[in-house]
């Protein structure tokens, strides 16, 4: 007889997922994991920029990209006037159209950021200014040249490539900003008496503009000292400071006859006064004075207006506006374009009694 063995059968588990309790697990060890790669991030930041309680970093925004200025850049639309410029730096002579070459001009001596009137103030400063140097002889450092792109001796220039390297992805956009100024006021130079003048200008006046005897040999009627209450730009203020050793070294080495002590400048440094505009006329330095320009070369100083502070250790210059102060301030210029006034009105304020003439036509 056989017998039939019975399989025994194992009872099968089954398992119940709970879902609510598995998802609150990984929302859990999602968080974790974020909170250990945010302590990571911020124990590599450099000391001083991680982020602290309570602060929220501002999110990470592109610039956006302004799109250009629509304008028609024909150098030749009111006049064929040539120059030649020399450049330095490549040591030669180049023909050029007055308005092209006024591009480089604009774009070095101004911020295309400036306000547009502001930079089309600056076009005709620099056109008339040009002009000026060709009719006086042209420039200094080559006689072959009208003008050239030294801005120690006549204006900045800005080539395309340098343009390329200050503005970056914003190229396009400044590079119409200057062409825009440039054609608007193509030919456009500024007149006294019918004739062309001697255009100056300045980064920054601190307030007023100066006289130009001041500053220089001949008081010209057209550069007359101008307030300029609105002034937008850089180099509004700066400061100079030497060691009281350092000081009295730099002025017995420039001005042998001051005999300055460093133990007794309270005494020796004195402002002795003032122009009408706030720059210094009369600096003592002990047994000397000298002009408030001079002590500008001397030290290094943005402009003549200035103050002086002398501590137990430091002699420091504290200056207001930027360059000699004669003629239209640029700053001034760009705060009197964001104020509304058109480039016009911005020329005839700096310039006193100057009319506006066209090339040719005058």
């Amino acid at each position: 007889m056989s017998t039939k063995r019975k399989r025994s059968r194992k009872k099968q588990k089954v398992y119940t997922v709970h879902w609510p309790i598995l998802m609150g697990f990984t929302a859990l060890l999602v968080a974790l994991v974020l909170l250990a790669v945010g302590v990571i991030r911020a124990c590599a930041l450099p000391e001083g920029d991680a982020f602290s309680a309570g602060e929220t970093p501002e999110p990470i925004i592109a610039a956006p990209t302004r799109s250009p200025i629509p304008v028609d850049i024909d150098f030749t639309k009111v006049h064929k006037t040539h120059v030649k410029v020399f450049f330095p730096d490549e040591g030669e002579v180049r023909d050029m159209l007055l308005e092209e070459y006024l591009m480089g001009v604009v774009s070095g001596e101004m911020p295309a950021s400036y306000s547009l009137e502001a930079v089309k103030a600056q076009a005709v400063a620099a056109r008339t200014y040009t002009l000026y140097s060709i009719q006086h002889g042209g420039c200094k450092t080559n006689p072959n040249a009208d003008i050239c792109t030294s801005s120690s001796c006549c204006q900045t220039y800005n080539s395309e490539k340098r343009e390329h390297d200050k503005w970056g992805d914003s190229y396009p956009y400044y590079h119409s900003v200057i062409a825009k100024a440039v054609m608007d006021t193509a030919g456009e130079v500024m007149l006294y008496n019918g004739k062309v003048i001697d255009a100056m200008y300045h980064g920054a006046s601190g307030g007023w503009t100066e006289d130009s005897e001041n500053v220089y040999s001949n008081a010209i009627p057209y550069l007359r000292s101008v307030e300029s209450a609105h002034e937008i730009g850089s180099r509004q203020i700066g400061e100079v400071s030497f060691g009281r050793e350092e000081f009295v070294s730099r002025v017995n080495g420039a001005r042998p006859n001051a005999h300055m002590d460093a133990d007794k400048l309270e005494e020796e440094l004195k402002i002795l006064s003032l122009y009408p505009s706030g720059r210094v006329e009369k600096l003592q330095l002990n047994q000397d004075v000298i002009t408030g320009k001079t002590a500008r070369k001397i030290f290094g100083l943005n402009s003549a207006m200035f103050t002086v502070e002398i501590t137990d250790r430091q002699v420091i210059f504290h200056t207001k506006g930027f360059g000699h102060g004669v003629g239209m301030s640029q700053a001034g210029a760009n705060g009197m374009g964001a104020d509304g006034a058109d480039y016009r009105t911005i020329l005839l304020h700096y310039y006193t009694g100057v009319t506006i003439g066209v090339i040719g036509q005058y």
